[in-house]
This record gives C-alpha cells, sequence and structure tokens, in this order.
C-alpha cells in the first residue's frame, strides 16, 4: 500500500529515476500510482534526468522472406530507456509469436513482403501476411518497450483503383503524450497524376477510410520506400514531371485550409549530379538530407564535398555543414547512412575500404571506425550488419520516446 505520507510530487521524484519499464508497471499498483505515472510532472521530471543518456535507436531494412531481422545499425543496451536488445530481435521474436499463435509447433517462415515501419515517437507498424491467409495483409501497432499490441481490423474493400502500398505511423501528441496514430496506406501510382488516394486508420474511430488529396504539381512516379514519420507528418520521395527528385508530405492532423493541402519540396541542389541516390534521415525532431558531390577547382583537380541540409520549413531547406574530409579521396570511399537521432552533429557513413561503419562530425569532418559489435564500458552495444547505401530502403526507430508512446491508450 502506498505510503500516506508521501505526497504524488514526491513520489514522482522518486519513480523518475527508475528505468523506463518499471515506471510504466508501477501504474498497475493503485490508481494513485497510476495518476502519477500518467501525470505531466513525471514526464518532464524523467525526461530533464535523462536528457543526456543515450537512449537506443536502430537503423533497419525490413520487406523480406528472412526468418531473422537485421539492423543495418543498432544502438541499445540503454536500460533506462527500456530496449536492451535490438529491435531486430524484437521484430523477430514478435512475428514467430503471431505465426505461431494457432500451432506453437509450427515452422516459422514468412511468405513475403513483411514489412516494418516506424513513427517518431517509439510505436512501430508491423504488417505481413499469415500462413494461408491468401492476400490479405494483417497490421499490428506495438510499442517495443512496453510490449503492448494492436491489431488492426481487416482492411476494408474500397474501390482504389490500384493496390495500396508504402505503409505510414503518424502520430498526435499533446503536452508530451501520445493521444492518437494514423496508419496510412498510399495507393501506388503509375503515371502522371494530382491525386494522391489513401486508406487510413484512425485509432481515434477505429475505422478505415479513403481520402484524396490534390497535389499542386503533377506527380509522375513514387519511390517504392516507406515514408518518413515526423511530428504528425509523413514524408515521401517521388517525381514530378521531368522526373526532378522531390519530397511530398502531408500533415495528417491538420485542420481548417491545411488539411487539403499536399506540400512539394523540391531537393536544395538539383542542379547538381549528387555521388549517391537522394534520401532523407531524420534528427533531433527535423528532416535532413546529406550527400557527396564532386567539385573542380581552379587547378583542375576535384574535390568531394559532404553536404548536410535540414528542413527548417515546409518548403525551405538549410545547409547544415559542407566540409571536405580529406579521407574521402574518390567518390566510392565512403557512402552516407544516417545522423544520429539525437545529435545532429555526428554522421554514419559505410567506410568500402575498410568494410565497417564510419562515423564522422559534420562540421569538423574527423572520422572515426567501429567495429561491426562494438561494446562501451557502460554496457551499450553499437552493432553494424554492413554494406547498405540505399538510404530510402531504411528506416529509423527511436526508443527515447517509449514511455509517452506507452500511454497511448491511457484513456
Amino acid at each position: 500500500m502506498m505510503n500516506i505520507f508521501l505526497t504524488e510530487d514526491l513520489w514522482a521524484i522518486i519513480l523518475s529515476r527508475l528505468p523506463l519499464k518499471t515506471i510504466t508497471a508501477s501504474k498497475l499498483v493503485c490508481r494513485q500510482w497510476k495518476s502519477v505515472v500518467e501525470s505531466q510532472f513525471l514526464r518532464e521530471l524523467f525526461l530533464s534526468r535523462h536528457q543526456n543518456s543515450h537512449p537506443s535507436w536502430s537503423l533497419l531494412m525490413f520487406k523480406n522472406s528472412l526468418k531473422e531481422v537485421k539492423e543495418v545499425v543498432a544502438h541499445y543496451g540503454c536500460e533506462i530507456w527500456g530496449l536492451q536488445r535490438s529491435l531486430g530481435s524484437y521484430v523477430s521474436s514478435f512475428l514467430t509469436d503471431k505465426l505461431r499463435e494457432d500451432d506453437k509447433h509450427r515452422p516459422v517462415w514468412f511468405d513475403g513482403n513483411v514489412s516494418v515501419v516506424y513513427s517518431d515517437v517509439g510505436l512501430i507498424l508491423i504488417s505481413f501476411r499469415k500462413p494461408y491467409g491468401g492476400w490479405n495483409r494483417t497490421y499490428y501497432v506495438a510499442n517495443p518497450i512496453t510490449r503492448q499490441c494492436v491489431e488492426l481490423p481487416p482492411l476494408p474493400h474500397l474501390p482504389l483503383a490500384k493496390p495500396c502500398t508504402y505503409d505510414g505511423l503518424a502520430t498526435r501528441i499533446e503536452n508530451g503524450v501520445v493521444l492518437s496514430y494514423k496508419v496510412v496506406l498510399i495507393e501506388r501510382w503509375y503515371s502522371d497524376t494530382n491525386n494522391l488516394c489513401f486508406l487510413i486508420y484512425s485509432s481515434e474511430t477505429g475505422l478505415w477510410s479513403s481520402n484524396t488529396l490534390r497535389s499542386p504539381l503533377t506527380l509522375r512516379s513514387a519511390l517504392g520506400f516507406d515514408p518518413v514519420s515526423l511530428n504528425g507528418k509523413l514524408y515521401w520521395l517521388g517525381h514530378i514531371s521531368g522526373f526532378e527528385e522531390v519530397v511530398f508530405s502531408y500533415d495528417f492532423y491538420a485542420t481548417g485550409t491545411e488539411s487539403s493541402q499536399c506540400r512539394i519540396i523540391p531537393f536544395p541542389d538539383l542542379e547538381r549530379q549528387p555521388e549517391f541516390r537522394r534520401s532523407c534521415t531524420t534528427s533531433q525532431g527535423s528532416l535532413m538530407y546529406m550527400n557527396i558531390f564532386s567539385e573542380q577547382n581552379g587547378d583542375g583537380s576535384v574535390e568531394h564535398k559532404l553536404s548536410v541540409w535540414r528542413l527548417k520549413s515546409d518548403d525551405e531547406w538549410q545547409l547544415v555543414s559542407k566540409i571536405s574530409p580529406a579521407c574521402i579521396k574518390t567518390r566510392s570511399d565512403y557512402s552516407p547512412l544516417m545522423i544520429n537521432p539525437f545529435d545532429a552533429d555526428t554522421m554514419y557513413l559505410v567506410s568500402k575500404m575498410h568494410k565497417c561503419l564510419a562515423s564522422t562530425n559534420v562540421h569538423k569532418g574527423k572520422f572515426g571506425l567501429h567495429n561491426n559489435l562494438e561494446r562501451s564500458s557502460n554496457g551499450r552495444t553499437l552493432s553494424f550488419s554492413g554494406g547498405f547505401s540505399d538510404l530510402r530502403r531504411l528506416s529509423t526507430f527511436l526508443s527515447r520516446f517509449g514511455y509517452i508512446g506507452f500511454l497511448l491508450h491511457r484513456h
């Protein structure tokens, strides 16, 4: 029984020192503890106390028929934030459990098209076709930190002209609490169009619905990769007429006139030929773009520039850095992978020469090399599975916000 001499503020101060999983389990003790755990005061204390800790994150490629899920890059083992093992191992065990629900001895295999995408608050969307389930896909929204999982109702038979693909997960947050989420499926198109057709599941209504948006520019094609989720918006990569590469986005929680507007954002360097396919990642709540370009100097020599941009507004890119690292001697030496989700100054790349993971400060250009499995003195692990350079095939999972994700179904 709770000590009646301690106020809720004092209990919040005590609980804020504990690991995330312990805090979330504490709400089951009694109503008063539940009130403390769900309070804004405790959330602010917890985030403030652990703002300098190193939470878990993963860069994952998962759209195949393999039995095992492996991250391209994974950082895990932080007890405070609650993800002690890699996200890939969590997804693998999740799929194994779901596929064996009816038969515990059934061999685990996938018939392809397993999809895992992420929101920016630690929730993930997993979809796949169950054995003997025909072409119907099953969708789950899960929190790897708390192991909460919600199975969505089956897709309705709506009159869409073409099959849906490119799964996305958008969330609405208020005062640090995830109030709702939307699962978004966009229709694949194969020719010029100004109309974007979506299937949307809302956690607020518990229903699927369809929606059509009008694009201000003609979209020629979408690149076949899942969108980036950020602040209630989803960002896709595609081409407009003339095959100019753009980012197109939509705010799924917009109201008023904004609710009908799809934004088209050209890349900031379209006049130049990049060394790698254009792609986006996220860091510290912003959409980021990075690439390497070759520039010819006045003496005829070629210099390779590593450039990073941040999307400052819905249509304006801000150049963050432009450096010439001495170690990049040819255009194929390094392939950019991602920017650290919690440190916008740190970029990760694949070193083809050394066949390992490399990191650099985007302002100073100093490079460091990492082992495939690197453990720090505090027990955290940075792992690298190797070989991927097409960031559009990759998605970043952030566990730092798993706590607010836990409060999704508090009402």
